[in-house]
């Protein structure tokens, strides 16, 4: 009882730890960095025992590691991951090599790094000063439990009393065993359900091999076999040193005390069931079997899930796989462990120092405040961890059809899936309040930020609901724009077979393509457009040719958010199909469509890393060239070309430009090489001078043309509001006029109010979002009322472009309120270590 009475007379706030894995030792070394007195507890013999496992070290908590003075160490005995292979059963890719993991150094300042969780444990146990506070041989046997403290009674007769006692004594956690009985006479349900919710579907063979001869992988090499019911992943590193995983579903679903241990014989029956398991296809085969031969050490063990809902009562507390444990498939349970032991830290740091100004010891109800906020700080992203495990941990054995539409449609399609996957757990990750940040954690191209990441994403469905007035406008379109009214007298125009001018008569082209229901349906879309066409009705002919050529800037915009990074695998990759739409439909009715996705799927959060707000080059190169050959030239060549006959066969080509829109960006695209994979490291503003040129270029021309159309009447003696209302404004509903020619211009004026119109309340919608985020400045409403002028003075296209470019310099050059930058800390904190 010496110990006892030594921790007794000690001052300040004490702390025991109980388990001295990944997150016990996290916990200490955060605790004297913090000035806190503690001891940790550690059943067995020694702490940094070789148990044949790896661990893969994220950002986020090497963002910890780094601020307690251990990751220097961490990665130059670990092997960061530079090349990631999906491959199927055969050892076949289902994707290309994912190369993503430089683009998640340039994010966050870190690698992801793997290495022997020995040498993790041994490096956080010497940074620690005083060694002396972490004991071995002492397994934990009971918790005493009282209002003015709680003792640790161990197996070997000694006890030590502290003020809070923490549970880091793995998934089997003796701490959580004596919490639940503490806690089962005030909360008997909440109980239950946590003896419950551990189970066991999966076992995994983990070990470390060291191969010989040319094997073929190169260090950093990180590959995954798929398989129905079994999967199997690898990492290289220097030497020929293997990592390595093999997994299979268990016949069965296990749940707490029934869990399997594996036998050696058990074990050698699991190699040769998986052992044809292909990691590497010829001519350097690689098999499961393989490295087992080459196994220094592995080790067979069934996998457990569980996310508890009970974290602490009274004064204990369970943190890392005692609370929280995930499958090891996605590499990242170790990560969320370190995280959740600097969440402890920080919250008794301040209980620490609240006590400490005021000489007491604290009180139960100040100890359980401090963990409720522990809990409420960590249980969402903890949850994230875990489901996110269970989720790959399923894609990889290919349990569902979902896992393989994900796996052979998704993956091959985009690469970084995965990468993307594990972005939203890193972004919002714990970090040490009372430390200084890393320099290298504060210059990423996607900063940390406590307000992101996951279980922070905004609500697709509140953004959705927010986004109503937009499907608003696009049902409203469809009311106001009804064409079926006008449709009798254009199938009448048709069917005579003869446009009257006053210059005499011009044949209507009836057939083009060659398919007679298709020639049909244009012939009669093509009615809609002769008084624009043949001039008889001036004031339309003005507005179509302004509203088309608006239409240049609001075409390049869509190429341009199409080949986006963060619209991957959304509707908006598909720009074309809106564009066809509108075609049939009018642009009025599909862009309400477009901008309502468009801002449902787009928040602010997208754009957490500079990459995603970059676009294709290649693509987005030819984004302007491809609108004005597939597009405006025809356009105007139709409006002006001198046989009036012609004008018909060459609106016939027009009407399908979506089409040749699409075949001549492919075209178009190929004079360039593509060069997403470094611009997404190295270049990620490289597309923002052709954002400005051809946006730019596109909004002078639209201006330009607006402002013929308004001010030519002005000849006659009219003012440029005079010409805005005769040429652009509405008169009264299409349905109420009399004539295909009243009809046409009412409808396209209309087409032109609801296509343009959606698209600069979705700008108000963009800026509003700006401003939420702490990333507009100039202010929402100056900004709207800027606007209101600039669509007077220039017109509604060169408003959208230029509209859109702002928020484009906004995305690329400023950063979320919350986002933890250079320029954020020194001026919040003043806290950074320059190194």
């Amino acid at each position: 009882m010496g110990e006892t009475s030594k921790m007794q007379d000690a001052d300040g706030l004490r702390v025991i730890v109980v388990g001295g894995g990944v997150a016990g030792l996290t916990l200490a070394n955060a605790l004297e960095q913090a000035n806190v007195d503690y001891v940790l507890l550690e059943r067995r013999g020694e702490v940094a025992i070789q148990l044949g496992a790896s661990i893969g070290i994220f950002p986020n908590s090497a963002r910890i590691l780094d601020q307690l003075g251990v990751w220097k160490t961490v990665e130059e005995e670990s092997e960061p991951i530079s090349i990631v292979h999906s491959r199927d059963s055969t050892g076949r890719l289902i994707a290309e090599p994912d190369e993503s993991s430089a683009m998640s150094r340039k994010r966050t300042g870190y690698d992801t790094a793997w290495g022997e969780r020995q040498k993790l444990l041994r490096a956080l146990y010497e940074n620690l000063k005083d060694r002396s506070k972490v004991l071995v041989n002492k397994g934990l046997a009971d918790i005493e439990h009282e209002a003015d403290g709680v003792t640790a009674v161990c197996e070997d007769g000694s006890s030590f009393r502290g003020d809070i006692l923490i549970g880091t004594d793995g998934v089997f956690s003796k701490t959580r065993t004596k919490m639940w009985e503490f806690a089962e006479p005030y909360h008997p349900e909440l109980v239950k359900r946590d003896r419950n919710c551990l189970i066991s579907e999966y076992n995994c063979l983990f070990g470390i091999a060291y191969l010989k001869g040319n094997t073929g992988l190169k260090p950093g090499d990180l590959d995954t076999s798929y398989n129905p019911g079994r999967c199997a992943l690898t990492i290289a590193a220097e030497g020929n040193k293997i990592y390595f995983f093999a997994q299979e579903r268990l016949s069965t679903t296990y749940r707490l005390g029934s869990i399997p241990r594996y036998t050696q014989e058990e074990t050698e029956a699991f190699i040769a069931r998986n052992g044809d398991i292909v990691i590497r296809p010829g001519p350097n085969r690689l098999t499961v079997a393989d490295l087992c031969k080459h196994a220094i050490t592995y080790r067979l063990v069934a996998i457990e899930e569980a996310k508890f809902k009970l974290w602490h009562w009274g004064r204990i507390a369970c943190a890392g796989d005692s609370i929280h444990k995930a499958t090891p498939n996605l590499g990242i349970g170790g990560n969320a462990a370190i995280e959740s032991a600097a969440a402890l830290a920080n919250g008794i740091k301040r209980l620490s120092d609240s006590c400490g100004r005021e000489g007491r010891r604290p009180t139960q109800q100040e100890v359980e405040l401090m963990l409720a906020e522990y809990q409420k700080t960590r249980e969402v992203r903890a949850a994230g961890v875990v489901d996110a495990s269970w989720a790959l941990a399923r894609a990889h054995n290919i349990e569902s059809l979902k896992d393989r539409f994900i796996v052979y449609q998704v993956m091959p399609r985009f690469a970084e899936f995965l990468t993307e996957r594990l972005a939203g757990s890193m972004i919002g990750a714990t970090k040490l309040d009372y430390l200084p940040l890393p320099m290298r954690s504060l210059t990423g191209t996607r900063p940390f930020n406590p307000s992101q990441g996951e279980g922070l994403q905004e609500s697709r469905l509140k953004r959705m609901l927010l986004a109503l007035p937009l499907l608003g406008l696009a049902f409203a379109a469809f009311f106001v724009m009804d064409a079926r009214p006008s449709i009798q007298w254009a199938e009448e125009l048709r069917d005579s077979g003869v446009v009257q001018l006053e210059t005499g008569s011009v044949p209507i082209l009836r057939s083009f393509y060659g398919i007679k229901g298709f020639d049909d349906l244009f012939s009669l879309l093509n009615t809609y457009f002769f008084p624009s066409v043949y001039g008889y009705d001036s004031a339309s002919r003005r507005q179509v040719i302004s509203f088309l050529t608006d239409g240049t800037v609001l075409l390049t915009i869509w190429m341009f958010e199409s080949v986006r990074r963060a619209n991957k695998l959304t509707p908006l990759q598909w720009p074309n199909l809106f564009a066809l739409l509108g075609q049939f439909i009018g642009i009025g009715c599909a862009a309400p469509l477009y901008c309502f996705l468009h801002y449902t799927l787009s928040p602010i959060e997208s754009f957490a890393s500079l990459d995603q707000r970059l676009t294709n080059v290649r693509w987005s190169r030819a984004a302007l060239p491809a609108v004005l050959l597939a597009y405006l030239v025809p356009l105007y060549i139709t409006m002006v070309w001198p046989d009036l006959a012609a004008r018909q066969l060459l609106l016939f080509i027009w009407q399908l430009y979506p089409v040749w829109l699409s075949l001549t960006l492919y075209a178009v695209s190929r004079l360039w090489p593509d060069t997403e994979k470094t611009d997404r490291v190295h270049g990620v503003h490289r597309d923002r001078p052709t954002m400005r040129w051809y946006v730019g270029s596109a909004s002078v021309l639209a201006s330009a043309v607006w402002l013929w159309a308004a001010w030519l009447p002005a000849g006659q003696g009219h003012g440029l509001f005079q010409g805005i209302r005769e040429v652009f404004l509405p008169g009264g509903l299409p349905r109420s006029r009399t004539s295909l020619v009243e009809f046409t211009g009412e409808f396209l004026r209309w087409d032109e109010v609801f296509g343009f119109g959606s698209h600069l309340v979705w700008l108000g919608y963009l800026y509003w979002d700006l401003t939420a985020a702490g990333m507009l400045k100039e202010g929402w409403l100056r900004m709207m009322g800027l606007g209101v002028l600039s669509l007077l003075a220039l017109g509604p296209g060169a408003t959208l472009g230029l509209g859109w470019l702002w928020r484009e310099e906004i995305l690329a050059t400023r950063r979320h309120r919350d986002a933890l930058t250079v320029e954020s800390v020194g001026r919040l904190h003043g806290k950074f270590r320059k190194d």
